[in-house]
């Protein structure tokens, strides 16, 4: 079984919705409808924001965890109404707490309104060290009760798509050396074992191993290979630690000759300050004061760039130059049809463990340019044809033919730094997308945009097209106002992308 909207209603209700993290009353960073742990099992950290789209995802990928943990406790037969007010109950509590109640005992034993009256002793929660009844508690604990007694015909339950990615299916881990790098091969299965992956980690450090690790939930041994032991055949993905795997080049100003640190003041700082703006880094005002929030932008693009073990908040000549980035030679490769986009998969991942997904401009048949996009969130990536790829998902935008849609800006035309739209994450603007063919699929509002809340502690999208950055962006802008091109062909590689036309 799963939820149905009635059952979604209702913690929706109580739970509320927070597109920033915030303090419980029991003192846990919170975000969206009460979430407290990321798909990728990270916690969500006081700064965190996410979109109203990623709230809604993370609830339904909870529901739909919670409603397994039902159907494992409860032996008794029950109706939609029976089953969503114990998904909420176990959304709020944990499915521990009913693990371990006399509500489920009495379930048990089909005592149904044994088993509603327990409902109410669940009012309690730790604040400031002490166990208190709380208000918002004992109206939740009513209305689930009401809707467990209820005689109303239930809601139709969600449709959700159940299916682990692949990270999730790991259930161990292996440790081999290839020269002077870790590999790590995740394996799912006992004594048939089969390899889900092989992860090269381009860099010996112990941060880079630990993100490795982070992102199969479900693993539960890690094995260091004999040294006689091949690595398994198969397709490598290489993973640097960076989260931002490139940057647009821009004409690059000289390094003013100081090192810049938290405290500095001059035409330097604004200069800097400019450009992380430009990175999407630093949101507010340019004013030429090294403050404290230019130094936590300084920070999460070192943090990015070279990796969080090197963020030291301090700008000598080495971050300077990178800030800039340094130029691509693009090859001018033949490709099929005239003028379009394409969206295709590499074999790396960035420091979040997305996969970094390449965008690419063809103009008059040849590649002509191309940016390093992301979509999808972290351990949620599966590529899917648009028949198999379901509403509410957090997997990247299904293969096939897309329809590019004209330019929205939030206020007005080229304002990269103006006001946002309303909806949380867009930016400042965006590029709608309808999906044409094969088929139909249930995935809706897609969009390209700039991945504006990666540096609050939200990498990745919906199934959106995310941008690093506003000058990655102007490249995109650039490619749509030269050609007009109309079609964004996604290729993972899984047969039913259209050619090029």
């Amino acid at each position: 079984m799963q939820i149905s909207q009635k059952g979604l209603d209702l913690i929706k209700k109580f739970e509320g919705l927070y597109l920033t993290a915030y303090l419980d009353p029991a003192g846990i960073p919170t975000i969206g409808y009460g979430t407290i742990r990321y798909p990728n099992g990270q916690k969500v950290k006081l700064g965190n924001e996410i979109t109203e789209q990623q709230a809604e995802a993370y609830l339904l990928d909870e529901c739909s965890k919670f409603a397994q943990k039902v159907e494992k406790l409860v032996t008794a037969s029950l109706n939609q109404n029976q089953f969503d007010a114990l998904v909420s109950f176990c959304y709020n509590l944990g499915d521990g707490a009913l693990g371990q109640s006399t509500l489920l005992k009495e379930l048990n034993k089909a005592n149904y309104l044994g088993a509603a009256n327990e409902f109410p002793r669940w009012n309690k929660a730790t604040v400031k060290g002490k166990l208190q009844v709380l208000n918002g508690l004992v109206k939740r604990r009513a209305e689930e009760k009401a809707l467990f007694e209820s005689t109303e015909i239930g809601g139709t339950p969600i449709e959700v798509d159940t299916t682990p990615s692949p990270q999730e299916q790991v259930t161990w881990l292996e440790g081999y050396r290839d020269g002077d790098k870790n590999v790590i091969v995740a394996w799912k299965g006992g004594t048939t074992s089969e390899v889900i992956e092989i992860v090269t980690l381009e860099r010996p450090n112990k941060e880079d191993l630990i993100a490795v690790l982070q992102q199969y939930p479900n693993a539960i041994d890690f094995r260091l290979a004999p040294k006689e032991n091949d690595i398994p055949k198969g397709e490598r993905i290489s993973f640097s630690g960076k989260a931002q795997p490139i940057i647009s080049p821009s004409t690059p100003i000289p390094f003013p000759g100081r090192l810049l640190v938290r405290g500095a003041e001059g035409e330097d700082v604004k200069i800097l300050q400019e450009r992380l703006r430009e990175l999407s880094y630093y949101l507010e005002t340019v004013h030429g004061l090294f403050d404290i929030t230019t130094d936590e932008a300084v920070r999460a693009f070192q943090s990015d760039y070279f990796g969080v073990i090197e963020a030291d908040g301090k700008v000598g000549e080495i971050t300077w130059s990178n800030l800039w980035g340094k130029p691509q030679k693009i090859t001018p490769e033949t490709r099929k049809g005239k003028t379009y986009l394409r969206l295709t998969k590499t074999k790396r991942k960035d420091g979040h463990g997305c996969f970094i997904l390449q965008l690419e401009y063809i103009k008059d048949g040849k590649l002509n340019d191309r940016l390093e996009v992301c979509s999808g969130q972290p351990n949620k990536q599966v590529f899917r044809t648009g028949k198999n790829s379901k509403s509410g998902s957090m997997e990247p935008l299904p293969e096939g033919k897309w329809f590019i849609h004209n330019i929205l800006w939030a206020d007005g035309k080229d304002n990269y730094h103006g006001k946002l739209f309303a909806v949380k994450g867009l930016g400042p603007v965006t590029v709608p997308l309808s999906y044409k063919e094969p088929g139909t699929t249930g995935r809706s509002a897609i969009e390209i945009h700039i991945d504006w809340n990666k540096t609050k502690g939200s990498p990745g999208t919906v199934g959106c097209i995310g941008v690093s950055n506003v000058t990655d962006y102007k490249r995109l802008v650039t490619w749509l106002r030269e050609t007009d091109p109309r079609d964004l062909y996604v290729d993972w590689g899984l047969g039913t992308c259209p050619e090029p036309s």
